[in-house]
């Protein structure tokens, strides 16, 4: 029997935040390398430990066995060109600008090169090296193999030389190789290389910045998560070639880069994303390393006039007009073991308050959100904090179902992993510690900030970290892509109830939604779904009554209040049933359809894929529209305002 759902129009529920659906932009593992950023090369300005033979990692000489390479610490790039930043230097760790250094005792032709350089026919590119010498001497630089052109500059003693070079790629490879060399005796110093495709965008890659568009990206957190903590944001001032690696110890945050970020991303950078995305900006400090002085001065760096010390810093970098971020986040996750800093509610609250205060003294009407933790305790402490500091809590769940199900019996573990959002928003944890394999769900943080002394100052919930376990380490399929689904109706239905302001997904890029490959991108399942019900954005949220069969489907309904347009979203959870639905109109009937679009597959395991088609709707007797949505389905219909 067919499940009923009468959409009562003439009764709305309130906007659909766009902010409930925002995104997190952090540099783990590869959404920066091999995801949003359009550099080519690895470890590009010599981060690290050298390998045996003194070539920084991913480098390998050319010429005889008589050249010899060392990497050396000091007197790196940045290091001596007289910047009014300073670049973190950790001498324990020796953490900082290094240089790689190429000695050659003969006349031999000596240097070094790197390999697995993927390049499109016909496609253009730009490259960037900062070379010195002990003497004058011609350095040639070759892309690809045999028989390609070189370029040649001059390096010398009397200080770095910056050579840019550019070439069209002659064929489509993934094995490209770069190569830097000169003709001996002498020492050659590489301060850093760089090789981008020549439409990037900021050094964004151009195709995952136009499928960000296409998610829809109201909100975006940055740049952390838990590389906020080793994030240094005046560093990020520099030019980008000079900035210094940043090296981060937590075993998760940049294993894909030997846990060292080429720093491509700084504040301007994600303010140019922001704008070209059209997303709220979301900065998270690091609570670990920066005072109030330090957290004032970025907000300052921000939002403040030309006239500022760090206005001034902004307008000179080619940015007169402030930024204007509103939302920020006290730290990450800082009530969990793996932070450093503050780890208790009070101390927390304490160091938090007063950075809070010395940034709304520079910048008032600022919005902040605290940080998040595991326990009870945790939100209690921050909830009986003497200073009303922050505006939000922040939550964050990881669904841990996804590993379960991936080694159990397909479709008894694909309904415990589309369970977990009703979970998330419908029950209580408290009292049983792990009820859906989350500690605490929507409503528990709710029911705390209720108990509290503070109930009545209108405490958010910024839902900014969500997803399905290791999530960063495969290739989303459509039970993942159900599982998005299921938690952004949810967000529709239930984020006003709870008092959400924010929702941020971890993370699209190369961790769910967009998938990046060498020469390509494209929306894995998660991405469809995200682009699907980006057409609610915004809208008003529509009372729906639903009847007893409709367990399997779960429905949103919105109208654009601009245009009138009604927007529905369905999705069957069922691992093996279609299930039909009829679709009715509480104050008249609904006229065609102006769109239906059907997100199927035949699988939902590892890796399967959504196929989009165009979703069939018929005319029930009754007047309601009839639509049949087969196994793991998400359908969106849109239609105009009834007369």
């Amino acid at each position: 029997m067919a499940a009923r759902f009468t959409v009562d129009a003439s009764r709305g529920a309130g906007e659909i935040s766009p902010l409930w659906f925002g995104h997190n932009l952090e540099h783990t593992r590869s959404c920066i390398w091999r995801g949003l950023s359009a550099q080519l090369l690895r470890n590009r300005k010599f981060a690290g430990m050298p390998q045996h033979d003194g070539t920084a990692q991913h480098w390998h000489r050319v010429g005889s066995r008589q050249s010899w390479r060392l990497l050396e610490l000091r007197g790196g790039y940045k290091g001596s060109d007289g910047e009014p930043f300073t670049a973190h230097f950790d001498p324990k760790n020796g953490h900082g600008c290094q240089r790689q250094r190429v000695e050659c005792f003969t006349e031999a032709r000596c240097g070094l090169a790197q390999r697995g350089i993927p390049l499109v026919r016909g496609r253009r590119y730009v490259g960037r090296l900062a070379l010195r010498a002990d003497r004058e001497v011609v350095v040639s630089v070759r892309l690809a193999g045999k028989g390609t052109t070189p370029a040649r500059f001059k390096a010398g003693p009397a200080g770095w030389a910056e050579a840019d070079f550019r070439f069209t790629a002659p064929t489509t490879t993934g094995d490209a190789r770069l190569e830097i060399a000169f003709q001996g005796p002498g020492v050659l110093y590489v301060g850093m290389a760089s090789l981008l495709p020549a439409d990037s965008f900021h050094g964004m890659r151009r195709d995952v910045v136009e499928l960000l568009k296409e998610i829809g990206v109201p909100l975006l957190r940055w740049p952390g998560g838990n590389f906020a903590g080793d994030y240094r944001w005046q560093d990020g001032l520099l030019p980008v070639d000079r900035r210094a690696p940043l090296y981060s110890a937590f075993i998760e945050t940049l294993p894909h880069t030997d846990w060292y970020d080429t720093h491509e991303i700084g504040t301007d950078e994600f303010m140019a994303l922001c704008r070209e995305l059209g997303a709220e900006p979301f900065i998270t400090i690091n609570l670990s390393l920066e005072g109030a002085k330090e957290a004032a001065a970025w907000v300052e760096y921000c939002n403040g006039s030309p006239d500022t010390q760090w206005g001034g810093h902004r307008a000179a970098q080619g940015h007169p007009e402030p930024y204007n971020v509103r939302h920020w986040t006290l730290g990450n996750e800082m009530g969990y073991s793996h932070m450093k800093g503050p780890n208790t509610p009070r101390e927390y609250s304490r160091l938090a308050a007063e950075c809070a205060r010395a940034m709304r003294a520079v910048s008032p009407g600022l919005i902040f959100t605290s940080s998040t933790g595991w326990s009870e305790q945790w939100y209690q402490g921050l909830l009986a904090a003497e200073e009303d500091y922050y505006h939000n809590i922040s939550h964050h769940t990881y669904n841990t179902l996804m590993r379960r199900f991936e080694g159990e019996a397909g479709a008894a573990g694909f309904r415990k992993l589309a369970s977990c959002p009703d979970i998330i928003f419908h029950t209580r944890a408290r009292g049983d510690g792990y009820t859906g394999e989350t500690r605490l769900t929507m409503l528990d943080i709710r029911d705390l900030i209720n108990e509290s002394p503070r109930r009545d100052r209108n405490i958010g919930i910024a839902f900014d970290e969500w997803n399905v376990w290791y999530a960063w380490y495969r290739e989303p399929g459509v039970a993942e892509g159900i599982y998005a689904a299921l938690m952004l109706g949810h967000l529709c239905r239930e984020a006003r109830k709870l008092g959400v302001t924010i929702g941020a997904y971890f993370e699209p890029v190369n961790e769910g939604a967009i998938l990046v490959e060498p020469a390509s991108a494209r929306l894995t399942p998660v991405g469809q779904v995200h682009a699907l019900f980006n057409a609610h954005h915004g809208n008003e949220l529509l009372e729906i009554a639903p009847s007893a069969e409709a367990d399997d489907l779960h429905m949103v309904a919105s109208r654009n209040p601009r245009t009138g347009q009604l927007t529905v979203t369905i999705v069957n959870r069922s691992p093996d049933a279609a299930r039909e639905a009829a679709i009715a109109l509480a104050n008249g009937p609904l006229p065609k359809p102006v769109e239906a679009v059907l997100l199927t597959s035949e699988s939902y395991r590892p890796g399967s894929v959504f196929r989009a088609s165009k979703l069939k709707v018929g005319r029930a007797p009754d007047g309601s529209l009839a639509v049949t949505l087969p196994p793991h389905s998400v359908a969106r219909i849109h239609w105009p305002t009834p007369e």
